[in-house]
């Protein structure tokens, strides 16, 4: 990402982070979009420019979303023609656009959602339709690889593994409270993951 993205998504970040915390501490009902957009430091009508609404902030835009590159590279049959090690780039490819204090933002997000859904139940349902929305666009991408059909089952049961192991990894590194991750702590965690999966899925035919 070049300097202008990088600071529009630190206001989003900061957006989010002020929403999530002022309503996990007094509730949604006393909580406004000015209220959060003092928090972060920002105008009200930039808080427009980001959300809709109060709600969205909570629930932002949901786990990140395959890169355009990482997209267009796997559907050309790459970046290595393996499907595991393609998909592993594939989902893990916007981490990897994240310097050190965006993946820290960004898993803090996971711990604040979780405290969210807690306090307001009701959010569970919009943030597990973010991750839905996530894998509908790896399904898409993966039916373009394999000229199937989005609505095969094959393209959405690879998809559905693919996101799985992705929330699978995101948790292990998530559960290392306090760790300060880098690039290669996120590679080298969803490494563990993918070569899991290949060893479980890779069988030898016993001699006879």
């Amino acid at each position: 990402m070049g300097l202008r993205e990088r600071k529009k998504l630190a206001t989003r970040f900061a957006l989010e982070r002020e929403a999530l915390l002022l309503v996990t501490e007094r509730g949604l009902d006393d909580v406004t979009v000015d209220d959060i957009a003092a928090a972060a430091g920002v105008s009200t009508r930039t808080f427009f420019n980001y959300f809709s609404s109060k709600d969205d902030a909570l629930v932002g835009s949901g786990p990140p979303r395959p890169t355009e590159d990482a997209q267009r590279i796997f559907v050309a049959g790459g970046p290595t023609g393996d499907l595991l090690d393609d998909l592993k780039a594939l989902v893990i490819s916007p981490m990897l656009d994240f310097d050190r204090a965006e993946i820290a933002r960004a898993f803090e997000q996971v711990r604040l959602r979780k405290r969210l859904v807690q306090r307001e139940p009701r959010f569970a349902h919009r943030i597990m339709a973010a991750f839905a929305a996530v894998e509908e666009n790896v399904t898409d991408t993966v039916a373009a690889r394999m000229g199937d059909d989005p609505d095969d089952i094959r393209p959405q049961v690879i998809a559905s593994l693919a996101i799985t192991a992705m929330r699978f990894a995101t948790r292990r590194l998530h559960s290392r409270e306090g760790a300060d991750h880098d690039r290669e702590d996120v590679r080298a965690v969803f490494d563990q993951v993918f070569d899991a999966l290949r060893a479980t899925f890779e069988t030898t035919r016993p001699e006879l």
